[in-house]
């Protein structure tokens, strides 16, 4: 066994036995040395001309679970499967394709029903809770409204028999949120920024896609025209009691998070939040 290294590569002091005579002849070129039994043998038979370097042969890899390690930020749980389905009200949650996979967490959540808004996610346990599927793509083509009452009257139908939905797609940020959306500007007859707002304090990642959004905005103008009539055809009474009325919310839906500076002049049932969204004017 060879091996031709010079001096500073291996370590080798100046002042080694190498060259004429030696049992380790210099190849004559002035620029390495030829070892017969290459660097090893020299360090077995002359340590003390050598610095204390490992060889690269006794250099061994990561273990598999360091490279694990390593790497775990970015082969970890996705953002939108991390933590579990979130409370939007105490009988609708909100979560991902993987959360309802889980039947641990279901049941520590009290979950008796889901609905999948999706066209391709399984029900696992479709003995032991109740399932409903929408099934809609995640693009702009879909039409997602049309599902809106029949999402909306399942829901309340878990309500009213004392049980809780979770509503997912795959990723629990379009298609579901949107559905989330459409039932809370719906029964609690708030605008789609208000929704929107109280929703992404619970689930930060929600974003319908742009034609969701836009038909949220349609749902939302049906919505508030509803709210009108109603109000239109309340019988009339003294303009202190209507003003009063007026200013008092018409509904128990009540958000826990700060309130920042209006965006709108009108009355509210509830304090508005700054958001990039257009809504409808209220009446």
């Amino acid at each position: 066994m060879f091996g031709f290294i010079t001096a500073g590569e291996a370590g080798i002091s100046s002042e080694a036995p190498i060259g004429r005579g030696s049992p380790f002849p210099a190849n004559g070129n002035g620029g390495g040395t030829l070892l017969t039994g290459g660097y090893e043998r020299f360090y077995s038979e002359y340590p003390e001309f050598c610095a204390k370097t490992k060889s690269l042969s006794s250099i061994s890899p990561p273990a598999s679970t360091e490279l694990i390690e390593l790497g775990c930020s970015s082969c970890g749980t996705p953002l939108h499967d991390q933590g579990g389905p979130v409370e939007i009200l105490p009988f609708l949650y909100l979560g991902s394709a993987y959360h309802a996979a889980r039947r641990d967490m279901l049941d520590t959540l009290g979950i008796t029903a889901l609905l999948n808004v999706s066209s391709d996610c399984p029900n696992h346990f479709e003995g032991h809770y109740q399932y409903k599927c929408i099934p809609v793509e995640d693009n702009h083509k879909a039409d997602i409204s049309s599902w809106f009452m029949e999402a909306i009257e399942y829901i309340d139908s878990v309500k009213d028999c004392h049980g809780r939905v979770l509503v997912h797609c795959q990723a629990g940020i379009s298609r579901s949120a949107t559905i989330c959306l459409a039932y809370l500007m719906m029964k609690k007859r708030v605008k789609l920024e208000e929704a929107f707002e109280f929703v992404k304090q619970r689930r930060s990642i929600i974003s319908p896609n742009f034609s969701f959004m836009g038909q949220l905005l349609q749902f939302e103008s049906q919505v508030l025209a509803t709210s009108c009539a109603v109000e239109a055809a309340s019988p009339p009474g003294p303009l202190r009691e209507r003003g009063k009325a007026s200013s008092t919310p018409t509904s128990q839906f009540v958000f826990s998070f700060p309130v920042s500076m209006g965006v709108h002049t009108t009355p509210s049932s509830l304090p508005y939040l700054h958001s990039p969204i257009t809504t409808s004017p209220s009446c």
